[in-house]
């Protein structure tokens, strides 16, 4: 095994997962996906910003080696990036999309942040996607928690309410296995997507010990890809 970010072959247990976690940068399974669909796409090669929301500090640092000024890290909470070394700018998901123009990002990233925002999360996908140039990349993450989709955005309910019914004490959704496509789909009118198993070889999740379940339909480890047709 080797971990695609930092190249370590140490890993270990974490929570009932066999080598979940890289020893070497602290990578779970998700982000060493995420970093085989980054790499394979050859983002080194866009023009234009790449947007990084909730961004993983060791693949923060890779990208902005390889992007320079196209690399646009954001966070709701930027200042608790400052002790991994990333300058991330803030960034709200409910009220700041609106200020970026059409058209005018080259990559959206995000890995298990659509959970955490208060508002509606089907409209944040669209207005997302409208920011995208023609050919642009959206590549995500949700957790899958139930088989339908289910929100509580009231701030009465509690942490532990929160988890039991989300998984987290600060999710706001639980993402449905079963209806993911019917209650988000129709925000990616215009863009087409982009299948795991035809993007990267097979012998390379392997390698990273990422498990199959990563390639398969709606998996929390899994990530989605979508490209906007030019």
């Amino acid at each position: 095994m080797k971990c695609p970010i930092c190249g370590s072959n140490k890993f270990g247990d974490f929570r009932g997962r066999t080598n979940a976690r890289c020893r070497g940068c602290g990578s779970f399974e998700r982000s060493r996906l995420l970093w085989l669909v980054i790499e394979t796409l050859k983002v080194s090669e866009i023009t234009l910003p790449f947007f990084h929301f909730a961004p993983e500090i060791g693949i923060a640092k890779k990208l902005a080696g390889k992007l320079g000024d196209y690399y646009r890290p954001f966070d709701f909470e930027p200042d608790i990036y400052k002790k991994g070394g990333v300058n991330v700018e803030r960034f709200d998901l409910c009220t700041d999309i609106q200020k970026v123009s059409k058209e005018s990002v080259g990559v959206l990233c995000h890995v298990h942040v659509l959970e955490h925002v208060r508002c509606n999360a089907a409209f944040v996908l669209q207005e997302l996607n409208q920011l995208l140039a023609p050919g642009g990349y959206h590549i995500f993450s949700v957790p899958f928690f139930s088989e339908r989709f289910r929100e509580n955005l009231s701030e009465e309910l509690s942490a532990t309410d929160r988890l039991e019914q989300f998984g987290h004490e600060d999710h706001m959704r639980s993402f449905g296995t079963e209806d993911f496509e019917l209650m988000f789909g129709p925000a990616f009118k215009g863009l087409e997507q982009v299948l795991l198993r035809d993007l990267i070889d097979s012998s390379r999740f392997s390698e990273a010990n990422i498990p199959s379940r990563a390639i398969t339909k709606n998996s929390s480890h899994g990530v989605m890809v979508w490209r906007k047709r030019s």
